[in-house]
């Protein structure tokens, strides 16, 4: 990536060329002019100011017919600094899983288009890697209870949270290759896929592998199904979002299918992670010991008496339940182009 120096906008020796080009400034035109001002262009990268870019597109869309003219960017760009663009950026929140597909307009689609779609990358999401996290987990621990692994301690953590983990990376990398495959779209690099699969992948080892020592804590104190819940879906939030912002500092200096740090992306991860803790918060509702007081355990309890796969097949179907409920929350309250799916 190419770092440029911010320089500052002078304004008036431009003006003239401003005014020729498109006659008197409009209001939008102004309003950019202000924007871009000498003691706003003095700001630096560190202000935690950002921009709409719509607001921006307006304001440079200068005779408001939907399009950007050659002329229109030309004279923005002379308008802009460096710092200005990059709050520009920092405006969306946008991450490895955001929305990928042919060329739409933002513009013109309605609230039930920009549900769709969000709906479209929900479902993808929990099929490909929520499903396959806790499908992962509830496995290796059947596994890890062969080996003779006790719930309470450490190795039956370490095993779990490694299980879930490779059910993300797998499902991921799997699920693109499949898509791929059939849709025969060049724009899927299988490399940059598998290297997101072990970027979330390493994150959900984190969330998964806290999972049964915190809820072990819990009930040690005595806390009731609907506590727990809510309790565990926090810090299943805390462990994904750390393991996210923990991966972006050691993955992005060596795969180039992970972005390092940015302010976009940490909104994009926050947001992804608190779906992510609905998921772990859904997992306390395959644990039968809570008794009646588990108002899921007729649809995803895992009793005693259920065989391996299936045991693992509820455990999956619970976390892609509680993250597809919350996900579904913020498909409808997010603004356009503010949601990690879009």
């Amino acid at each position: 990536m190419i770092r440029q120096t911010p320089r500052l906008v002078n304004l008036a020796s431009r003006s003239a060329v401003a005014r020729n080009a498109a006659g008197a400034p409009s209001k939008q035109q102004l309003a950019l002019r202000s924007f871009a001002s000498s003691e706003d262009a003095k700001r630096t990268v560190s202000s935690p100011e950002v921009i709409d870019p719509l607001e921006v597109f307006a304001a440079i869309d200068t005779n408001n017919d939907g399009v950007l003219q050659k002329d229109e960017f030309l004279r923005a760009v002379d308008m802009l600094n460096y710092d200005e663009l990059l709050k520009i950026k920092k405006s969306t929140a946008r991450n490895e899983l955001s929305y990928e597909t042919e060329h739409h307009s933002d513009e013109a689609d309605s609230f039930g288009q920009m549900l769709s779609r969000r709906i479209q990358v929900t479902i993808e999401v929990a099929v490909s890697k929520i499903f396959p996290a806790g499908f992962g987990w509830q496995t290796s621990a059947t596994i890890a209870e062969g080996w003779g692994m006790d719930a309470a301690n450490m190795d039956f953590a370490l095993v779990t949270g490694l299980g879930d983990g490779i059910g993300v990376a797998v499902g991921h990398t799997g699920y693109m290759a499949i898509k791929k495959a059939v849709t025969g779209s060049a724009d899927i690099d299988m490399t940059a896929q598998a290297q997101t699969g072990i970027f979330l992948g390493s994150a959900a080892v984190c969330s998964g592998g806290i999972w049964q020592p915190f809820v072990n804590t819990l009930q040690a104190a005595g806390l009731g199904f609907n506590t727990s819940l809510v309790l565990t879906a926090g810090a299943g939030t805390l462990a994904f979002f750390s393991g996210l912002r923990l991966g972006r500092l050691i993955y992005s200096p060596i795969f180039a299918g992970v972005e390092e740090a940015n302010y976009a992306n940490l909104k994009a991860d926050a947001a992804l992670s608190v779906a992510v803790g609905g998921a772990a918060g859904c997992f306390v509702g395959t644990d039968v010991s809570y008794a009646g007081a588990n108002w899921l355990r007729p649809l995803l309890g895992v009793e005693e008496t259920c065989a391996s796969t299936t045991a693992s097949v509820l455990a999956g179907s619970s976390t892609a339940l509680g993250f597809s409920v919350v996900q579904m929350g913020e498909n409808v309250v997010y603004p356009k182009n503010k949601c990690w799916v879009d």
